[in-house]
């Protein structure tokens, strides 16, 4: 049997590459299944981007989810492949360099209710 799951309010975040590179981390206050994680850009850039599990355990337990090198790109979405369960106390880290100094950089997670 197939548990429901309800979407959760978006977390947002926004950075003007001309000035900084994206360094955004935001801690889970309950249990979340992540469904995916939106980069969208106001222009095409080439930058590189890491979204980073942050572990309630500790440092020891911090894992890359993914880390992708964009080449003029407007646009990249992360889907976890399975589930991906994090519990209270976790974070996300989301992170852009801004090498090419331009455009802003839009980020979006999206979870659900466990």
């Amino acid at each position: 049997m197939k548990t429901a799951h309800f979407l959760s309010k978006d977390v947002t975040t926004s950075q003007n590459l001309a000035t900084a590179g994206l360094d955004y981390t935001t801690v889970i206050a309950r249990d979340r299944k992540v469904e995916m994680i939106l980069f969208h850009f106001s222009a095409a850039v080439s930058e590189t981007v890491t979204i980073t599990l942050d572990s309630g355990n500790g440092a020891n337990y911090d894992t890359i989810l993914q880390e992708v090198v964009l080449i003029a790109e407007t646009d990249f979405v992360y889907r976890p492949q399975g589930e991906l369960n994090i519990k209270s106390g976790d974070a996300i880290k989301l992170e852009c360099t801004n090498t090419g100094g331009a455009g802003t950089c839009y980020a979006t997670i999206k979870t659900s209710e466990m």
